[in-house]
């Protein structure tokens, strides 16, 4: 067989094993449709991941440097690592369901002074 031969063989079997799809625009329309809400949702998710991650370090770091800086400025290599474990133990019992938002909040704007309300 010659290089001529031999190369077209290559492209015909390249071609065999390329599948080939004939669709409707309208069944192209649903997949692309589908493909995009695949992703949309994806990215949603990972936003709401990235979202919560970024809450937690915050609900962590806040009150610590606070701490830190004007409450125990002298003592909280001690008291850090206990308070840190409470706020933990607290958001575990919020996650089971012990601990209700509500009551929270009103926790929060009794003794805190602020209150936290959901705009719609």
């Amino acid at each position: 067989m010659n290089r001529q031969r031999r190369r077209t063989a290559e492209r015909k079997e390249q071609k065999a094993r390329t599948k080939t799809y004939n669709l409707t625009e309208t069944q192209l329309q649903v997949y692309v449709r589908q493909a995009i809400e695949r992703e949309l949702k994806n990215s949603h998710e990972e936003a709401m991941n990235e979202s919560t991650n970024t809450a937690m370090i915050l609900l962590l770091t806040l009150p610590l440097e606070v701490l830190m800086d004007h409450y125990w400025p002298k003592s909280y290599a001690k008291k850090i690592p206990e308070f840190t474990s409470y706020v933990l133990e607290y958001y575990e019992r919020w996650q089971n369901g012990e601990l209700d938002m509500d009551e929270l909040k009103e926790d929060l704007w009794t003794y805190g002074g602020v209150r936290l309300e959901v705009e719609e």
